[in-house]
């Protein structure tokens, strides 16, 4: 075997001629004509990489076999083979025709000129060029195919001229709507539409088509056993030479997303009805959804906030450790806050959830103000029937006893007892009255009040409140007007105010009734300078419950308490320099 001898140094695509001559003297005239190129001897086996093999009659006898295997194991790229021999070139052509197309492609008779050899080589070489673009087109081709044919999509192509009709359809489209080969080609793909299909995307597919623009619709189409299917069709024309000779159609059945996606919006429906605020966050506390209940109870412009951006630093450390909690043990986590700006108590309860293949917790706010305000009241309740009712009839029952076991008694001990009897029983009743007066107008759930102008209600009933109490001081301070939205009770609320402060009074006592008028609230203070109200009663008070170690002694204060709540208000007791108790009003806002 020869080894190639390299007489050019190549470049990445340079084109390579190899010879093979007896004649040395050919041989370099040869290669020098033929400098441009890469220029070789031949080895054998011949190079796969060669372009061109050329070759002198002496050469030919022991390349022949060489030759033949280069072309067929080139096939079917093109393996030009050129025979350069001395001699007239038709009796050449005759002498060596059987070996054409075999291991040989043309003859170049000698002496020519070089032009004339030139001009047959590169002939030569622009067919195997030609040879080589065309098997790599139909590699390519093949490679389409075979990827179309085993894809899961549907594909279609189809020409242009006439009704569209398809040409290729590959496995996929054949599984997707159930109609065979031989039913598919030849026909406009509408024949997958049906009575329920939509005409604005029919129609927009339509003029997509005559534009030759692509498109992309998803449209209900029919398998062939009737069985409809929603299918997302995109369409994009093919160009060749500025023309659109062909569409190639790319379709997915979606019939279990469009389910989904179903089911999606209606739960989106039923959370944008939802009364309870309703947020998304990501595992950072970044708000990325919130229903119009949530925008209502947060703010309009919440979407670029954290969580904990909404909220003082104490509530958003609490808010923030549940989110971190319900992340990493997966769990549903709640958290109660009540919110400065309305006073009312929420439930946040965190729900984590995989939404889209991302971690995401869904955060639920269910205002439980009522609930609360219902289990502080059954506790003051509760503490009334087990502790101030219980105190006095045990009173009575005992003062009783005493009665009937001495009927003929010494008559001051049964005045005394008989009094005592009577003042258990006053207060019994006082209870009662309060409760029955108070009445059922303020419910759990609120109440609307009365817009009542409370500079003017303080100096009616405040004086005649003071005629009772001749010996204490009492004095009024108040705007010209102050509307309010009062609750039903609020001539109750001051004299039950009055009637505590007075409880808590010296020799030379000072009660001082107020209202001031602010912007968005009217303010009502009592204020006495006699005994300050016990700390343990006034924790109770303004905490909102009681506990066996902290409750009050009465149930008058609570009633007011719960009255002001169920307009909105606010009920606050301060202890410095003596007691005031503060009533905090809606003011009116029908001039705002």
């Amino acid at each position: 075997m020869t080894a190639p001898r390299r007489l050019k140094p190549p470049g990445d695509d340079a084109v390579q001629i190899a010879l093979g001559f007896d004649s040395e003297r050919n041989r370099e005239l040869l290669a020098q004509l033929l400098s441009q190129y890469e220029v070789i001897d031949i080895g054998e086996p011949i190079s796969g990489k060669t372009d061109l093999c050329v070759v002198d009659a002496g050469a030919f006898s022991r390349l022949r076999g060489a030759l033949t295997d280069w072309k067929t194991e080139s096939d079917p790229t093109v393996a030009p083979a050129l025979l350069v021999a001395t001699g007239d070139e038709t009796a050449l052509w005759e002498e060596y025709g059987d070996a054409v197309g075999t291991a040989l492609d043309s003859i170049q008779s000698i002496p020519a000129p070089k032009r004339a050899i030139q001009a047959r080589i590169s002939g030569l070489l622009e067919t195997r060029q030609s040879s080589k673009l065309a098997a790599d087109r139909r590699n390519r081709l093949e490679l389409y195919e075979q990827a179309m044919d085993d894809t899961e999509l549907g594909i279609t192509i189809a020409e242009t001229d006439g009704d569209y009709p398809i040409v290729y359809t590959n496995d996929g489209f054949i599984e997707l709507t159930g109609y065979d080969r031989d039913e598919i080609l030849g026909r406009n793909p509408r024949y997958l539409q049906g009575p329920d299909t939509d005409e604005s995307t029919r129609t927009e597919l339509r003029e997509a088509l005559e534009a030759r623009e692509p498109v992309r619709v998803e449209i209900l189409n029919y398998r062939k056993s009737g069985e409809p299917f929603w299918n997302e069709v995109e369409i994009i024309p093919i160009e060749d030479d500025e023309q659109v000779p062909y569409f190639i159609g790319f379709q997915q059945d979606i019939t279990e997303r469009k389910s989904r996606e179903r089911i999606l919006e209606r739960y989106r429906r039923i959370v944008r009805l939802a009364d309870d605020p309703i947020l998304v966050l990501d595992p950072a506390g970044a708000i990325e959804y919130t229903n119009p209940a949530a925008v209502e109870l947060l703010g309009a412009d919440v979407s670029e906030l954290t969580i904990a951006a909404l909220f003082d630093d104490e509530q958003a450390d609490e808010l923030m450790d549940t989110l971190l909690l319900a992340l990493s043990d997966g769990e549903t986590h709640t958290r109660e806050l009540t919110l400065p700006a309305d006073r009312r108590t929420y439930q946040f309860r965190f729900q984590p959830e995989l939404l889209d293949e991302s971690r995401r917790v869904i955060v639920v706010a269910r205002d439980i103000t009522d609930i609360r305000r219902q289990q502080e009241r059954l506790s003051v309740l509760d503490r009334v029937l087990r502790h101030n009712l219980r105190n006095k009839l045990n009173i009575v029952s005992g003062h009783a006893t005493t009665l009937t076991a001495t009927p003929d008694g010494d008559p001051e001990t049964i005045r005394t007892t008989g009094e005592r009897i009577s003042r258990a029983a006053e207060s019994l009743l006082e209870i009662a009255d309060a409760v029955r007066e108070f009445g059922d107008k303020t419910t759990v759930s609120g109440q609307t009040g009365q817009q009542r102008d409370l500079a003017a209600l303080v100096e009616e009933i405040v004086p005649r409140l003071a005629a009772t109490h001749p010996e204490i001081d009492v004095g009024t301070r108040t705007p010209e007007h102050a509307i309010a939205r009062c609750p039903d009770q609020i001539e109750f609320c001051i004299s039950e105010l009055f009637g505590s402060a007075v409880d808590r009074g010296s020799e030379t006592q000072q009660i001082t009734v107020s209202v001031i008028d602010r912007t968005d609230a009217v303010e009502l203070r009592v204020h006495d300078d006699g005994e300050t109200m016990p700390e343990m009663e006034r924790r109770a008070l303004t905490s909102g419950s009681e506990t066996p170690l902290e409750h009050t002694q009465g149930i008058e204060l609570w009633l007011v308490r719960w009255a002001v709540e169920g307009v909105g208000g606010q009920f606050g007791i301060d202890t410095e320099d003596g007691t005031t108790v503060t009533l905090l009003l809606p003011a009116d806002q029908s001039d705002a």
